[in-house]
């Protein structure tokens, strides 16, 4: 049965696999990330991070791995399973909590979604953040973004879904590189 003891030990056996210290240090680097979100986007004061279910978001996401990593028999899952896990979880428990009536504002409204979706359009960019696009292909690309953020905003998203999204648009970059080439 999967009583809140339970839950809490599966929390133990993820501490025992995965490490106190690496459990620590993602956490330590997402509430660094949400720090400068919340920065950048000047609404620190308007928001909280909730640090006990910022913890819970980390140690679901390493039980997720866990069980993925055992499924399939490897030791190490790739970049966009991992991003989309950790989203997917981030989405799921919310940590980021507004301190003032999120009516008045679209982004405090959905602030956990677009902490989300800032992470998985840095990760989709990586290194071309600076690259010059043609019109057309901007056009498209900002289409996909805010398609991409409509999803995370009001549909049920799953890891399983999120990792495909992402591995889709990586797919294109792919193909379109070697169009580009032929």
């Amino acid at each position: 049965m999967n009583n809140i003891e339970n839950v809490y030990i599966n929390y133990r056996n993820i501490l025992d696999e995965f490490t106190e210290n690496q459990v620590m240090n993602r956490y330590r680097v997402l509430y660094q990330e949400i720090k400068e979100f919340l920065k950048s986007a000047e609404i620190e004061e308007k928001v909280r991070i909730d640090e006990v279910i910022l913890m819970h978001t980390v140690l679901d996401y390493y039980s997720d791995i866990s069980r993925q990593k055992q499924f399939h028999k490897v030791e190490h899952i790739n970049d966009m399973k991992s991003i989309a896990y950790e989203t997917f979880w981030f989405l799921r428990r919310k940590p980021l909590q507004t301190l003032e009536n999120p009516d008045q504002s679209e982004v405090l409204a959905f602030i956990n979604e677009k902490f989300a979706f800032s992470r998985i359009a840095y990760f989709l960019v990586g290194s071309g953040k600076g690259a010059a696009l043609s019109e057309e292909n901007k056009k498209g690309f900002l289409s996909y973004l805010d398609t991409f953020y409509y999803f995370l905003k009001y549909r049920n998203v799953d890891a399983q879904m999120l990792e495909l999204m992402i591995m889709g648009f990586k797919a294109g970059v792919m193909v379109a590189e070697d169009l580009k080439a032929n």
